[in-house]
């Protein structure tokens, strides 16, 4: 039996070998504990997609006639001096393939042989799903070179009986109606090359702005390399990896990317539409999915572990896997022990006074923004202000025949993620999450973008109820009309006439439908450049809310076009003193 170290170039050769293919491939089925991450279709695929930046890294064991009885695929950083495994986040599950009969002695060769050829400091294994395997790395490389800990990891037994009852609940039946009401409803397993590549960019638009709003990473624009892989992966796993997308009227509203291990289906991405919101399309998804992996004999979707709230939704049982890190010597364990510690006193220290790490990053990031003169208005806006709120409408009948100038587009998700702060008081975390709450109410976004930026935005939502917060009022509409707001020009690209023509598309788009007869805008009555182009458009002023802070006192009062109904604009102004106002 013979121990062999490849890398680079040297592991591309063995790779187009397919006899060593097929030998990896028996490998795989004669070990029980293994994952699909260690099939050689996803560690082919990775080293393809990858391999401009990390050096392919393989350890095998053959016996003398040429069988394969263990191998481990990795891949080394040589700028940065990371040792990974082949995968490296995007493999749910690390770890080597070996016959029980030699993994104890290949683990250990196969240790000493990587400590000799290459200069690392640590291995993550991300994650080990056996207890077996953690006690061997201590054994082979010392105890005091192991640091592991605990994970508890989410997970859905796959029941026939409570997936039809989860589909007989009455609202579950009232959610598929309603989809089904917008169109033909189809969930199907994606097989062919170019069924995904018709609708896989906008599962990634769906799958990014989520992690964006909700996690404040958007992977595949982060990573040139991610899309590739996920295709190179689609083409070179076969079976072994499961895609399923819902369809209305034949485009997808929500999917799920995972691979197979056996009997189990581990999560990769689950996206769904923020548009179609209100129906749950990504938990009725996951039902789908549930009955068709029954009917395909599996027992389990690894949810993975996370810590994601929505997985805990939908778990129905848990177990535990180790996020463990194998280090060159136990001074490098004591070194990054002692990193780590001083982090969490440090995050400890932030709790105690009700500040998390990432606020503590946007506090940080803003000072850098920091814009000396408005700092100086904050402050002259502590001592005292009276604030006045301009309420504008206009009627259907007043609403000109204006075209869609092409620079505008409507719940554009791609160019939410184009956003950026411009300003000390913004965030990108803060205005994702917000965008995707609103966009999940059934708000829409209008978004201009010039040279992969977010120029321009503004936003539309049907509702007869307005929160002022500007003047900590509220506003009642007429039925039938909808709410222009929240616009923001990024410095670099104001006075260029964006705000115009997207009121513009707005109002086209408004009166569009035969149910909208209003369309109401607020302004600060100090913001004389948007007060301009609201008025030059033809809106009617109705009304003015006004909020007062002096002394630490705050008073509110309104100045109505008629006292009844803000919403006319028949009658003379009538203005309510802030003593009659209380």
């Amino acid at each position: 039996m013979q121990i062999q170290f490849l890398e680079g170039e040297a592991v591309a050769l063995l790779l187009s070998d397919p006899q060593f293919i097929a030998s990896w491939h028996q490998l795989r089925a004669d070990v029980a504990a293994t994952t699909g991450f260690q099939s050689p279709g996803f560690v082919l695929a990775w080293y393809q997609s990858y391999g401009a930046e990390w050096s392919p890294v393989l350890v095998r064991q053959h016996a003398d006639d040429g069988a394969l009885l263990a191998v481990w695929p990795l891949a080394y950083h040589v700028e940065s001096g990371v040792l990974t495994h082949a995968g490296q986040h995007q493999a749910e599950y690390h770890g080597w393939l070996a016959l029980p009969a030699v993994e104890k002695s290949f683990v250990a060769a196969a240790w000493a042989c990587l400590l000799e050829k290459i200069p690392f400091r640590s291995l993550r294994f991300k994650y080990l799903p056996a207890q077996a395997s953690v006690q061997l790395l201590k054994e082979v490389a010392g105890a005091d070179h192991v640091e592991a800990r605990l994970c508890p990891r989410p997970l859905m037994t796959l029941d026939a009986a409570q997936i039809q009852a989860s589909f007989a609940k009455k609202s579950n039946k009232s959610r598929f109606n309603r989809l089904k009401k917008l169109g033909a409803l189809e969930f199907r397993r994606v097989r062919d090359g170019a069924e995904l590549d018709r609708v896989f960019d906008e599962i990634i638009r769906f799958y990014d702005f989520r992690q964006a709003a909700i996690n404040q990473t958007a992977p595949f624009r982060e990573d040139e390399h991610k899309r590739p892989f996920h295709r190179a992966l689609f083409e070179a796993a076969g079976e072994e990896l499961c895609v399923t997308v819902t369809y209305l009227n034949e485009r997808p509203i929500a999917a799920f990317w995972g691979v197979m291990s056996g009997k189990a289906v581990h999560l990769g991405m689950l996206a769904s539409s923020p548009f179609l919101a209100e129906h749950s399309p990504g938990k009725l998804h996951l039902m789908q999915l549930s009955d068709y992996l029954v009917q395909q004999g599996i027992e389990v979707l690894d949810l993975t572990p996370g810590g994601d709230p929505w997985k805990e939704r939908f778990a129905n049982s848990h177990d535990e896997v180790f996020d463990l890190t194998l280090y060159r010597s136990a001074g490098q364990r004591k070194k990054e022990a002692m990193k780590a510690s001083l982090l969490a006193q440090a995050k400890a220290s932030l709790g105690r006074i009700g500040v998390t790490p990432a606020q503590m990053r946007g506090f940080v990031a803003t000072l850098k923004r920091v814009n000396p003169g408005a700092v100086m208005r904050k402050l002259q806006g502590l001592r005292g202000f009276t604030r006045e709120y301009r309420v504008y409408r206009m009627e259907r009948g007043m609403a000109a025949n204006w075209q869609a100038d092409a620079r505008v587009h409507q719940n554009d998700i791609d160019g939410l993620l184009c956003f950026e702060p411009g300003e000390t008081w913004q965030s990108r975390d803060d205005y994702l999450s917000s965008a995707l709450e609103r966009l999940e109410a059934g708000n829409r976004a209008y978004t201009i973008c010039q040279d992969g930026q977010l120029a321009h935005s503004g936003w539309m939502a049907a509702q007869t109820q307005s929160n002022m917060t500007e003047v900590k009022q509220s506003i009642t509409l007429p039925e039938g009309s909808v709410t222009l707001y929240d616009f923001y020009s990024d410095p670099a690209w104001r006075g260029r006439g964006f705000y115009r023509i997207t009121l513009e598309r707005m109002l086209r788009d408004a009166f569009a439908d035969p149910a909208i007869q209003y369309a109401y805008i607020m302004v600060l009555a100090d913001n004389t450049p948007s007060r301009r182009v609201i008025e030059k458009l033809g809106f009617a002023y109705q009304a003015s809310y006004f909020l007062e802070k002096r002394g630490g006192k705050e008073r509110t009062w309104q100045r109505l076009v008629t006292p009844a109904d803000p919403a006319s604009s028949s009658a003379p102004a009538q203005e309510r003193t802030p003593a009659e106002a209380q």
